[in-house]
C-alpha cells in the first residue's frame, strides 16, 4: 500500500533537520514537508526516528560475495541477486550500483563478469530497491576492454569507470600490499608473479588508448565516466580530457584537491570512514570530508556503512548532519544526474528511510521505495 505521509519524525533536509516534521507523499513522489502531522490516507508514525532520503550506492561489489562467496563455490544468480537486494533495502540503499569487473585474474573473469552484468539487467526491476550497473574496466587487458565495450552497447550501464591495478601504481603502489590484497581475494604465488611480470612490460601508451575507445562507448551509450585509483594531478588531468566526471577513491589528497578543482565529483569509501583508514594506507575520507574534497561516499564492499560513515562523521563533528548525510544520497544522485532522488523536496521519487538506535549505533527501521515500505528491520529506538 501506497503511503500518504511519514509523520512525527526528525526530517533531514539539506537546509536542517525539521523535529517533528511530516513527509507528504502523493503516489510514487514527495509532495512536501509540513510542521504537522498529515491525517488522511495511509500514515506512518516515525517515533520521533530520524527521516532521511533513500541512500544512493555508486559503486558496491558486494554482488560478486553473493554469487561466489568462495573462489570454488556459486549460487544460482536469482538467489544472489535476492540476498544483495535485500542487503541493500536493510541497509537503507534505495538506488544501487553494482560494481561489476568483466577481467582476468584473481577470483573473477570475463565470463562471469558477464554474467553478473546479465543478471543486474533480467532481474533489476523486480527488486526491493532500485539496480543499476557500474561497469569497471580494467585497462591493461585488451580482452577486459571489449567485453566492456560490448556490454555498453546494450544500453544497460549507468557508470563505466576506467581502471589500472597494475602493481606499482595507483592503489598497489606498496608492492608488499598488492601482494597481501591479491592473496587474500583468492589469487595463487603464480597469478600474483604473473601480474608483476606483466607489470613490468606494460605499454601505458597502449593503456591510453583503450582509455579513449571505453570514453568514446561511454559518451555514445549514456554511461557516466569514472576514473578510479587516481594517483596524481597529472593523471586527474589527463582522465578529465577524456570526459571523467567522477573521481573514484583517489590515494591522495593532491588528487582529490585537483578533481575538485577540475569540476570532477570525489567518490570516495564509506568503510575507510568507519574504519577510519583506508585498507591500503591511501587517503582517509574523514580527511577528504573535513577539507571539503568529499562528494559522495560509496558502500565499495560492504552497504551497512553508508549509514554508520554518515552518522559517524557528524557525531564527530567533522561535518553537519545534513552534510554528511549529503554525502550518501544527493551527493551521489548528483555525480550520476539523477536529479529525482537523494532530497526529501518536492517533486523527488518518494523514497526514504528511516533511522532509529540499536546497539549504539544507527539503525535503518523502515526503507520506503516509491512511497512503498518494501523492508521493515525492526522498531529501534528513536535516536
Amino acid at each position: 500500500m501506497t503511503l500518504r505521509a511519514v509523520n512525527n519524525g526528525r526530517v533531514v533536509t539539506r537546509e536542517g533537520v525539521i523535529e517533528g516534521g511530516s513527509v507528504v507523499l502523493e503516489g510514487d513522489r514527495i509532495a512536501g514537508i509540513s510542521p504537522r502531522a498529515e491525517r488522511s490516507g495511509e500514515t506512518l508514525d516515525a517515533g520521533g526516528r530520524y527521516v532521511l532520503p533513500g541512500m544512493v550506492d555508486l559503486h558496491t561489489d558486494a554482488i560478486e560475495k553473493q554469487l561466489a562467496p568462495r573462489p570454488s563455490v556459486e549460487f544460482p544468480e536469482a538467489l544472489a541477486f535476492l540476498e544483495m537486494d535485500r542487503l541493500f533495502a536493510a541497509s537503507g540503499v534505495t538506488t544501487g550500483f553494482h560494481g561489476v569487473s568483466p577481467m582476468n585474474g584473481r577470483s573473477r573473469g570475463i565470463e562471469r563478469g558477464r554474467r553478473l552484468c546479465g543478471m543486474v539487467a533480467r532481474f533489476g526491476g523486480e527488486g526491493l530497491v532500485r539496480h543499476e550497473l557500474h561497469l569497471r574496466c580494467e585497462l591493461p587487458q585488451e580482452e577486459a576492454v571489449r567485453a566492456v565495450e560490448d556490454v555498453l552497447r546494450g544500453g544497460v550501464v549507468r557508470i563505466v569507470s576506467l581502471m589500472d591495478h597494475t602493481p606499482g601504481q595507483g592503489q598497489f603502489r606498496d608492492l608488499e600490499w598488492f601482494r597481501r590484497y591479491w592473496s587474500g581475494d583468492g589469487a595463487d604465488e603464480e597469478q600474483i608473479a604473473a601480474a608483476l611480470a606483466e607489470a613490468k612490460e606494460g605499454d601505458h601508451g597502449l593503456a591510453m588508448d583503450r582509455a579513449e575507445r571505453v570514453a568514446r562507448a561511454a559518451k555514445e551509450h549514456g554511461a557516466v565516466l569514472a576514473s578510479h585509483d587516481d594517483d596524481s594531478e597529472e593523471r586527474v588531468e589527463t582522465l578529465a580530457r577524456l570526459g571523467v566526471e567522477i573521481s573514484e577513491f583517489p590515494v591522495n589528497a593532491a588528487s582529490a584537491h585537483r578533481a575538485k578543482e577540475l569540476g570532477i565529483a570525489v567518490s570516495m569509501g564509506a568503510p575507510n570512514v568507519v574504519r577510519g583508514r583506508s585498507s591500503g594506507g591511501n587517503l582517509s575520507a574523514r580527511g577528504a570530508a573535513a577539507s571539503g574534497f568529499l562528494d559522495a561516499l560509496c558502500s565499495d564492499y560492504h552497504p551497512p556503512s553508508m549509514l554508520q560513515a554518515a552518522f559517524g562523521l557528524a557525531r564527530e563533528k567533522l561535518l553537519a548532519l545534513p552534510d554528511a548525510v549529503a554525502l550518501v544520497t544527493s551527493g551521489p544522485a548528483r555525480a550520476v544526474g539523477m536529479d529525482d532522488r537523494g532530497e526529501l523536496g518536492e517533486g523527488a521519487l518518494a523514497d526514504l528511510i528511516l533511522v532509529g538506535e540499536r546497539l549504539g549505533l544507527p539503525a535503518v527501521t523502515h526503507t520506503i521505495v516509491g512511497g512503498t515500505v518494501v523492508s521493515e528491520t525492526g522498531t529501534g529506538n528513536a535516536r
